[in-house]
């Protein structure tokens, strides 16, 4: 499938969502109200489920929110609905790595300078053991610059929408070096391997 028809289609699936839960928001408390049972049990059930379908929204609303914008060799980045937006320098980012495929898809990017981005933190033991195939290539980088410091942000929120910020970190972070897996994410988002 192609990634454009995957984002239409994904686009599609969201807005359905959103559409069946703003109608089972109104019709549930609309049925409570003309069938009369309006005795305590049924009122704090169905405010119960409101609140569980409240949840839902937001937190698919969250989910699927990915913001990112180009411009002078600044990458912005905001994912989610309360986070804020990270500032990225697409000349200092050294490695790109992706693990997963599709939606589950998670972007990891080690760059070696932390300017005005809260969600970069210090690559630790931690780290390199969750991430072993990362801790590979951050060896041989680490070996060019021992006396470095780098920092890494994991990009899991925003569905297929993360293929496209992966074709603009590719584009514009030159000096960056690719995983085989983030190579072949980047070929899905330019569409020359079908998902």
């Amino acid at each position: 499938m192609d990634i454009y028809k995957a984002l239409k289609r994904e686009k599609k699936h969201l807005k359905r969502f959103y559409i069946m839960m703003i109608i089972l928001e109104i019709t549930i408390p609309l049925a409570v109200y003309l069938t009369g049972l309006t005795t305590f049990f049924y009122v704090s059930y169905l405010l119960f489920m409101e609140i569980l379908i409240a949840i839902a929204i937001l937190n698919k609303a969250n989910y699927s929110r990915l913001k990112f914008f180009y411009s002078n060799n600044k990458l912005k980045i905001n994912s989610g609905l309360l986070s804020k937006e990270n500032l990225i320098f697409c000349d200092k980012v050294v490695l790109v790595h992706t693990e997963n495929m599709e939606e589950n898809m998670e972007i990891i990017l080690i760059t070696s300078v932390n300017f005005k981005n809260n969600s970069l933190k210090l690559i630790g033991n931690n780290f390199l053991k969750k991430y072993f195939l990362v801790s590979k290539e951050y060896m041989k980088i680490k070996e060019v610059n021992p006396e470095s410091l780098y920092y890494y942000q994991i990009i899991k929120r925003g569905g297929l929408k993360k293929y496209m910020i992966l074709d603009t970190i590719y584009r514009n972070c030159v000096k960056a070096e690719y995983t085989e897996e983030g190579i072949q994410n980047i070929k899905i988002a330019r569409g020359q391997t079908l998902v």
